[in-house]
């Protein structure tokens, strides 16, 4: 039976997972994929979502083209765009019922249990959300790689990227960071191919060089570093977390850079409860406040 169950997305710039649960939560298949984000990838994300219902629902005994049974929780980056968020969602199968949020959203719910605390997000991209106490929520930054996202993956591999250029202009030597991109793409030529389908997962590949030669003692990479730290803490004081609130990190590059915003804050980073996807249960299923971000209508 169908009914009941509660099919959770976390759905991300670079990788996306999924779990189908039962009314108590219970798992009863997980899996995973890459990027769902419609903002900056739309088919890629559908084809992402496709993929995780199907294996989910297989893996439970389910009937992929059957979902009118069962509720879809998810939170996804790009939702904060609600062209791309209703494109998406009419693209995908449909569900007895649909709650949607902000993957920052649903990892904040997730990592604090649904009660008033504040979470940084650092992956592919950057979000900051704090929850209130009277259910409504801020959200800062998570404007996408173009104009911010700034101390992401994708911010990190994009100042990589441009250093990288001027090298080979010749506007600046080449170092042990421009030489790891170059290589890591194959040579000039292919570089200029890769230029042309520069997506925000694609910058984000290139953050580990950027680490990887900071910690080689190169300039460049040391001071790109810095800075991402700098935009990271600035982010988490707009938040205005104070001595008795609770604030988390959570993303790909929140093990490495947490620490560092926390002494920097001092406050220190507490560890989730649970992620995302628990998030996305637990808004389904009424026991945390649906995203109402001030000054915006996000359903």
């Amino acid at each position: 039976m169908a009914d009941g169950l509660i099919y959770c997305v976390d759905g991300g710039g670079t990788k996306s997972r999924a779990r189908l649960v039962d009314a108590a939560g219970t798992s009863l298949a997980e899996s995973e994929s890459g990027p769902c984000n419609p903002s900056t990838g739309f088919d890629r994300a559908v084809a992402t979502f496709s993929a995780l219902w199907r294996h989910c629902a297989t893996a439970a005994g389910l009937d992929p083209g059957k979902s009118g049974g069962i509720v879809l929780s998810i939170g996804a980056a790009g939702f904060t765009v609600p062209a791309a968020r209703s494109r998406f969602l009419a693209a995908v199968p449909r569900f007895a019922k649909t709650v949607t949020s902000t993957d920052g959203y649903a990892a904040l719910i997730g990592a604090g249990g649904g009660k008033p605390c504040g979470l940084i997000n650092i992956g592919t991209g950057i979000a900051g959300h704090r929850l209130w106490p009277n259910g409504v929520s801020v959200q800062r930054d998570a404007w996408g790689w173009i104009g911010g996202d700034r101390g992401s993956g994708a911010w990190l591999g994009q100042k990589a990227l441009r250093h990288t250029l001027s090298a080979l202009d010749g506007i600046v030597p080449p170092d042990g960071l421009s030489e790891r991109v170059l290589a890591s793409a194959g040579g000039r030529v292919r570089l200029a191919e890769a230029l042309a389908g520069m997506t925000p997962d694609g910058l984000a590949a290139l953050a580990p060089f950027v680490l990887a030669a900071a910690d080689d003692g190169v300039p460049r990479a040391i001071a790109i570093r810095r800075r991402a730290v700098e935009h990271l803490t600035d982010l988490a004081r707009v938040l205005d977390i104070g001595d008795g609130d609770t604030l988390y990190a959570v993303g790909g590059l929140a093990d490495l850079f947490a620490p560092c915003v926390g002494k920097r804050l001092g406050h220190a980073f507490a560890r989730p409860e649970a992620d995302a996807m628990h998030g996305c249960y637990l808004l389904a299923a009424g026991r945390a406040p649906v995203e109402r971000v001030i000054g915006e209508d996000v359903p």
